[in-house]
C-alpha cells in the first residue's frame, strides 16, 4: 500500500506541473496557396465534366437512345447539386 500511495502522490505532483500547450494547425508557408489553387482547378474541372455529361445526355436523347441519355442527364443533375452545395457539405463534415 505504501508503494501505491507513493505512486499516486508522484502522479499528482506530475499532473500539477504540466504546462498547457496550445497548437494551432497551419500549413507550411506557400503550401496553403498551392492547395487552394489545386482545389479551385479541380472544382472547375468537375463543373466542366457535369456540363459535358449533361450535353452528352441531351445528345443521346436527341439521337433516340433514351435510356442512356436519361442516365447521363440524371447523373449530371446529381453532380451539379453536389457541386453547388460542396462547400456546405464539406463544412458540415469537417465541422468548421
Amino acid at each position: 500500500m505504501l508503494v501505491i500511495s507513493n505512486v499516486s502522490q508522484a502522479l499528482n505532483v506530475v499532473s500539477l506541473q504540466t504546462i498547457p500547450v496550445t497548437i494551432t494547425p497551419a500549413p507550411p508557408p506557400g503550401v496553403g496557396d498551392a492547395v487552394t489553387t489545386m482545389l479551385s482547378w479541380l472544382y472547375w474541372i468537375a463543373w466542366v465534366a457535369v456540363v459535358g455529361a449533361g450535353l452528352f445526355g441531351g445528345f443521346k436523347i436527341a439521337t433516340g437512345d433514351y435510356e442512356n441519355g436519361k442516365k447521363y442527364l440524371g447523373s449530371a443533375i446529381v453532380g451539379a447539386v453536389i457541386l453547388a452545395f460542396l462547400w456546405a457539405i464539406l463544412g458540415g463534415i469537417l465541422g468548421s
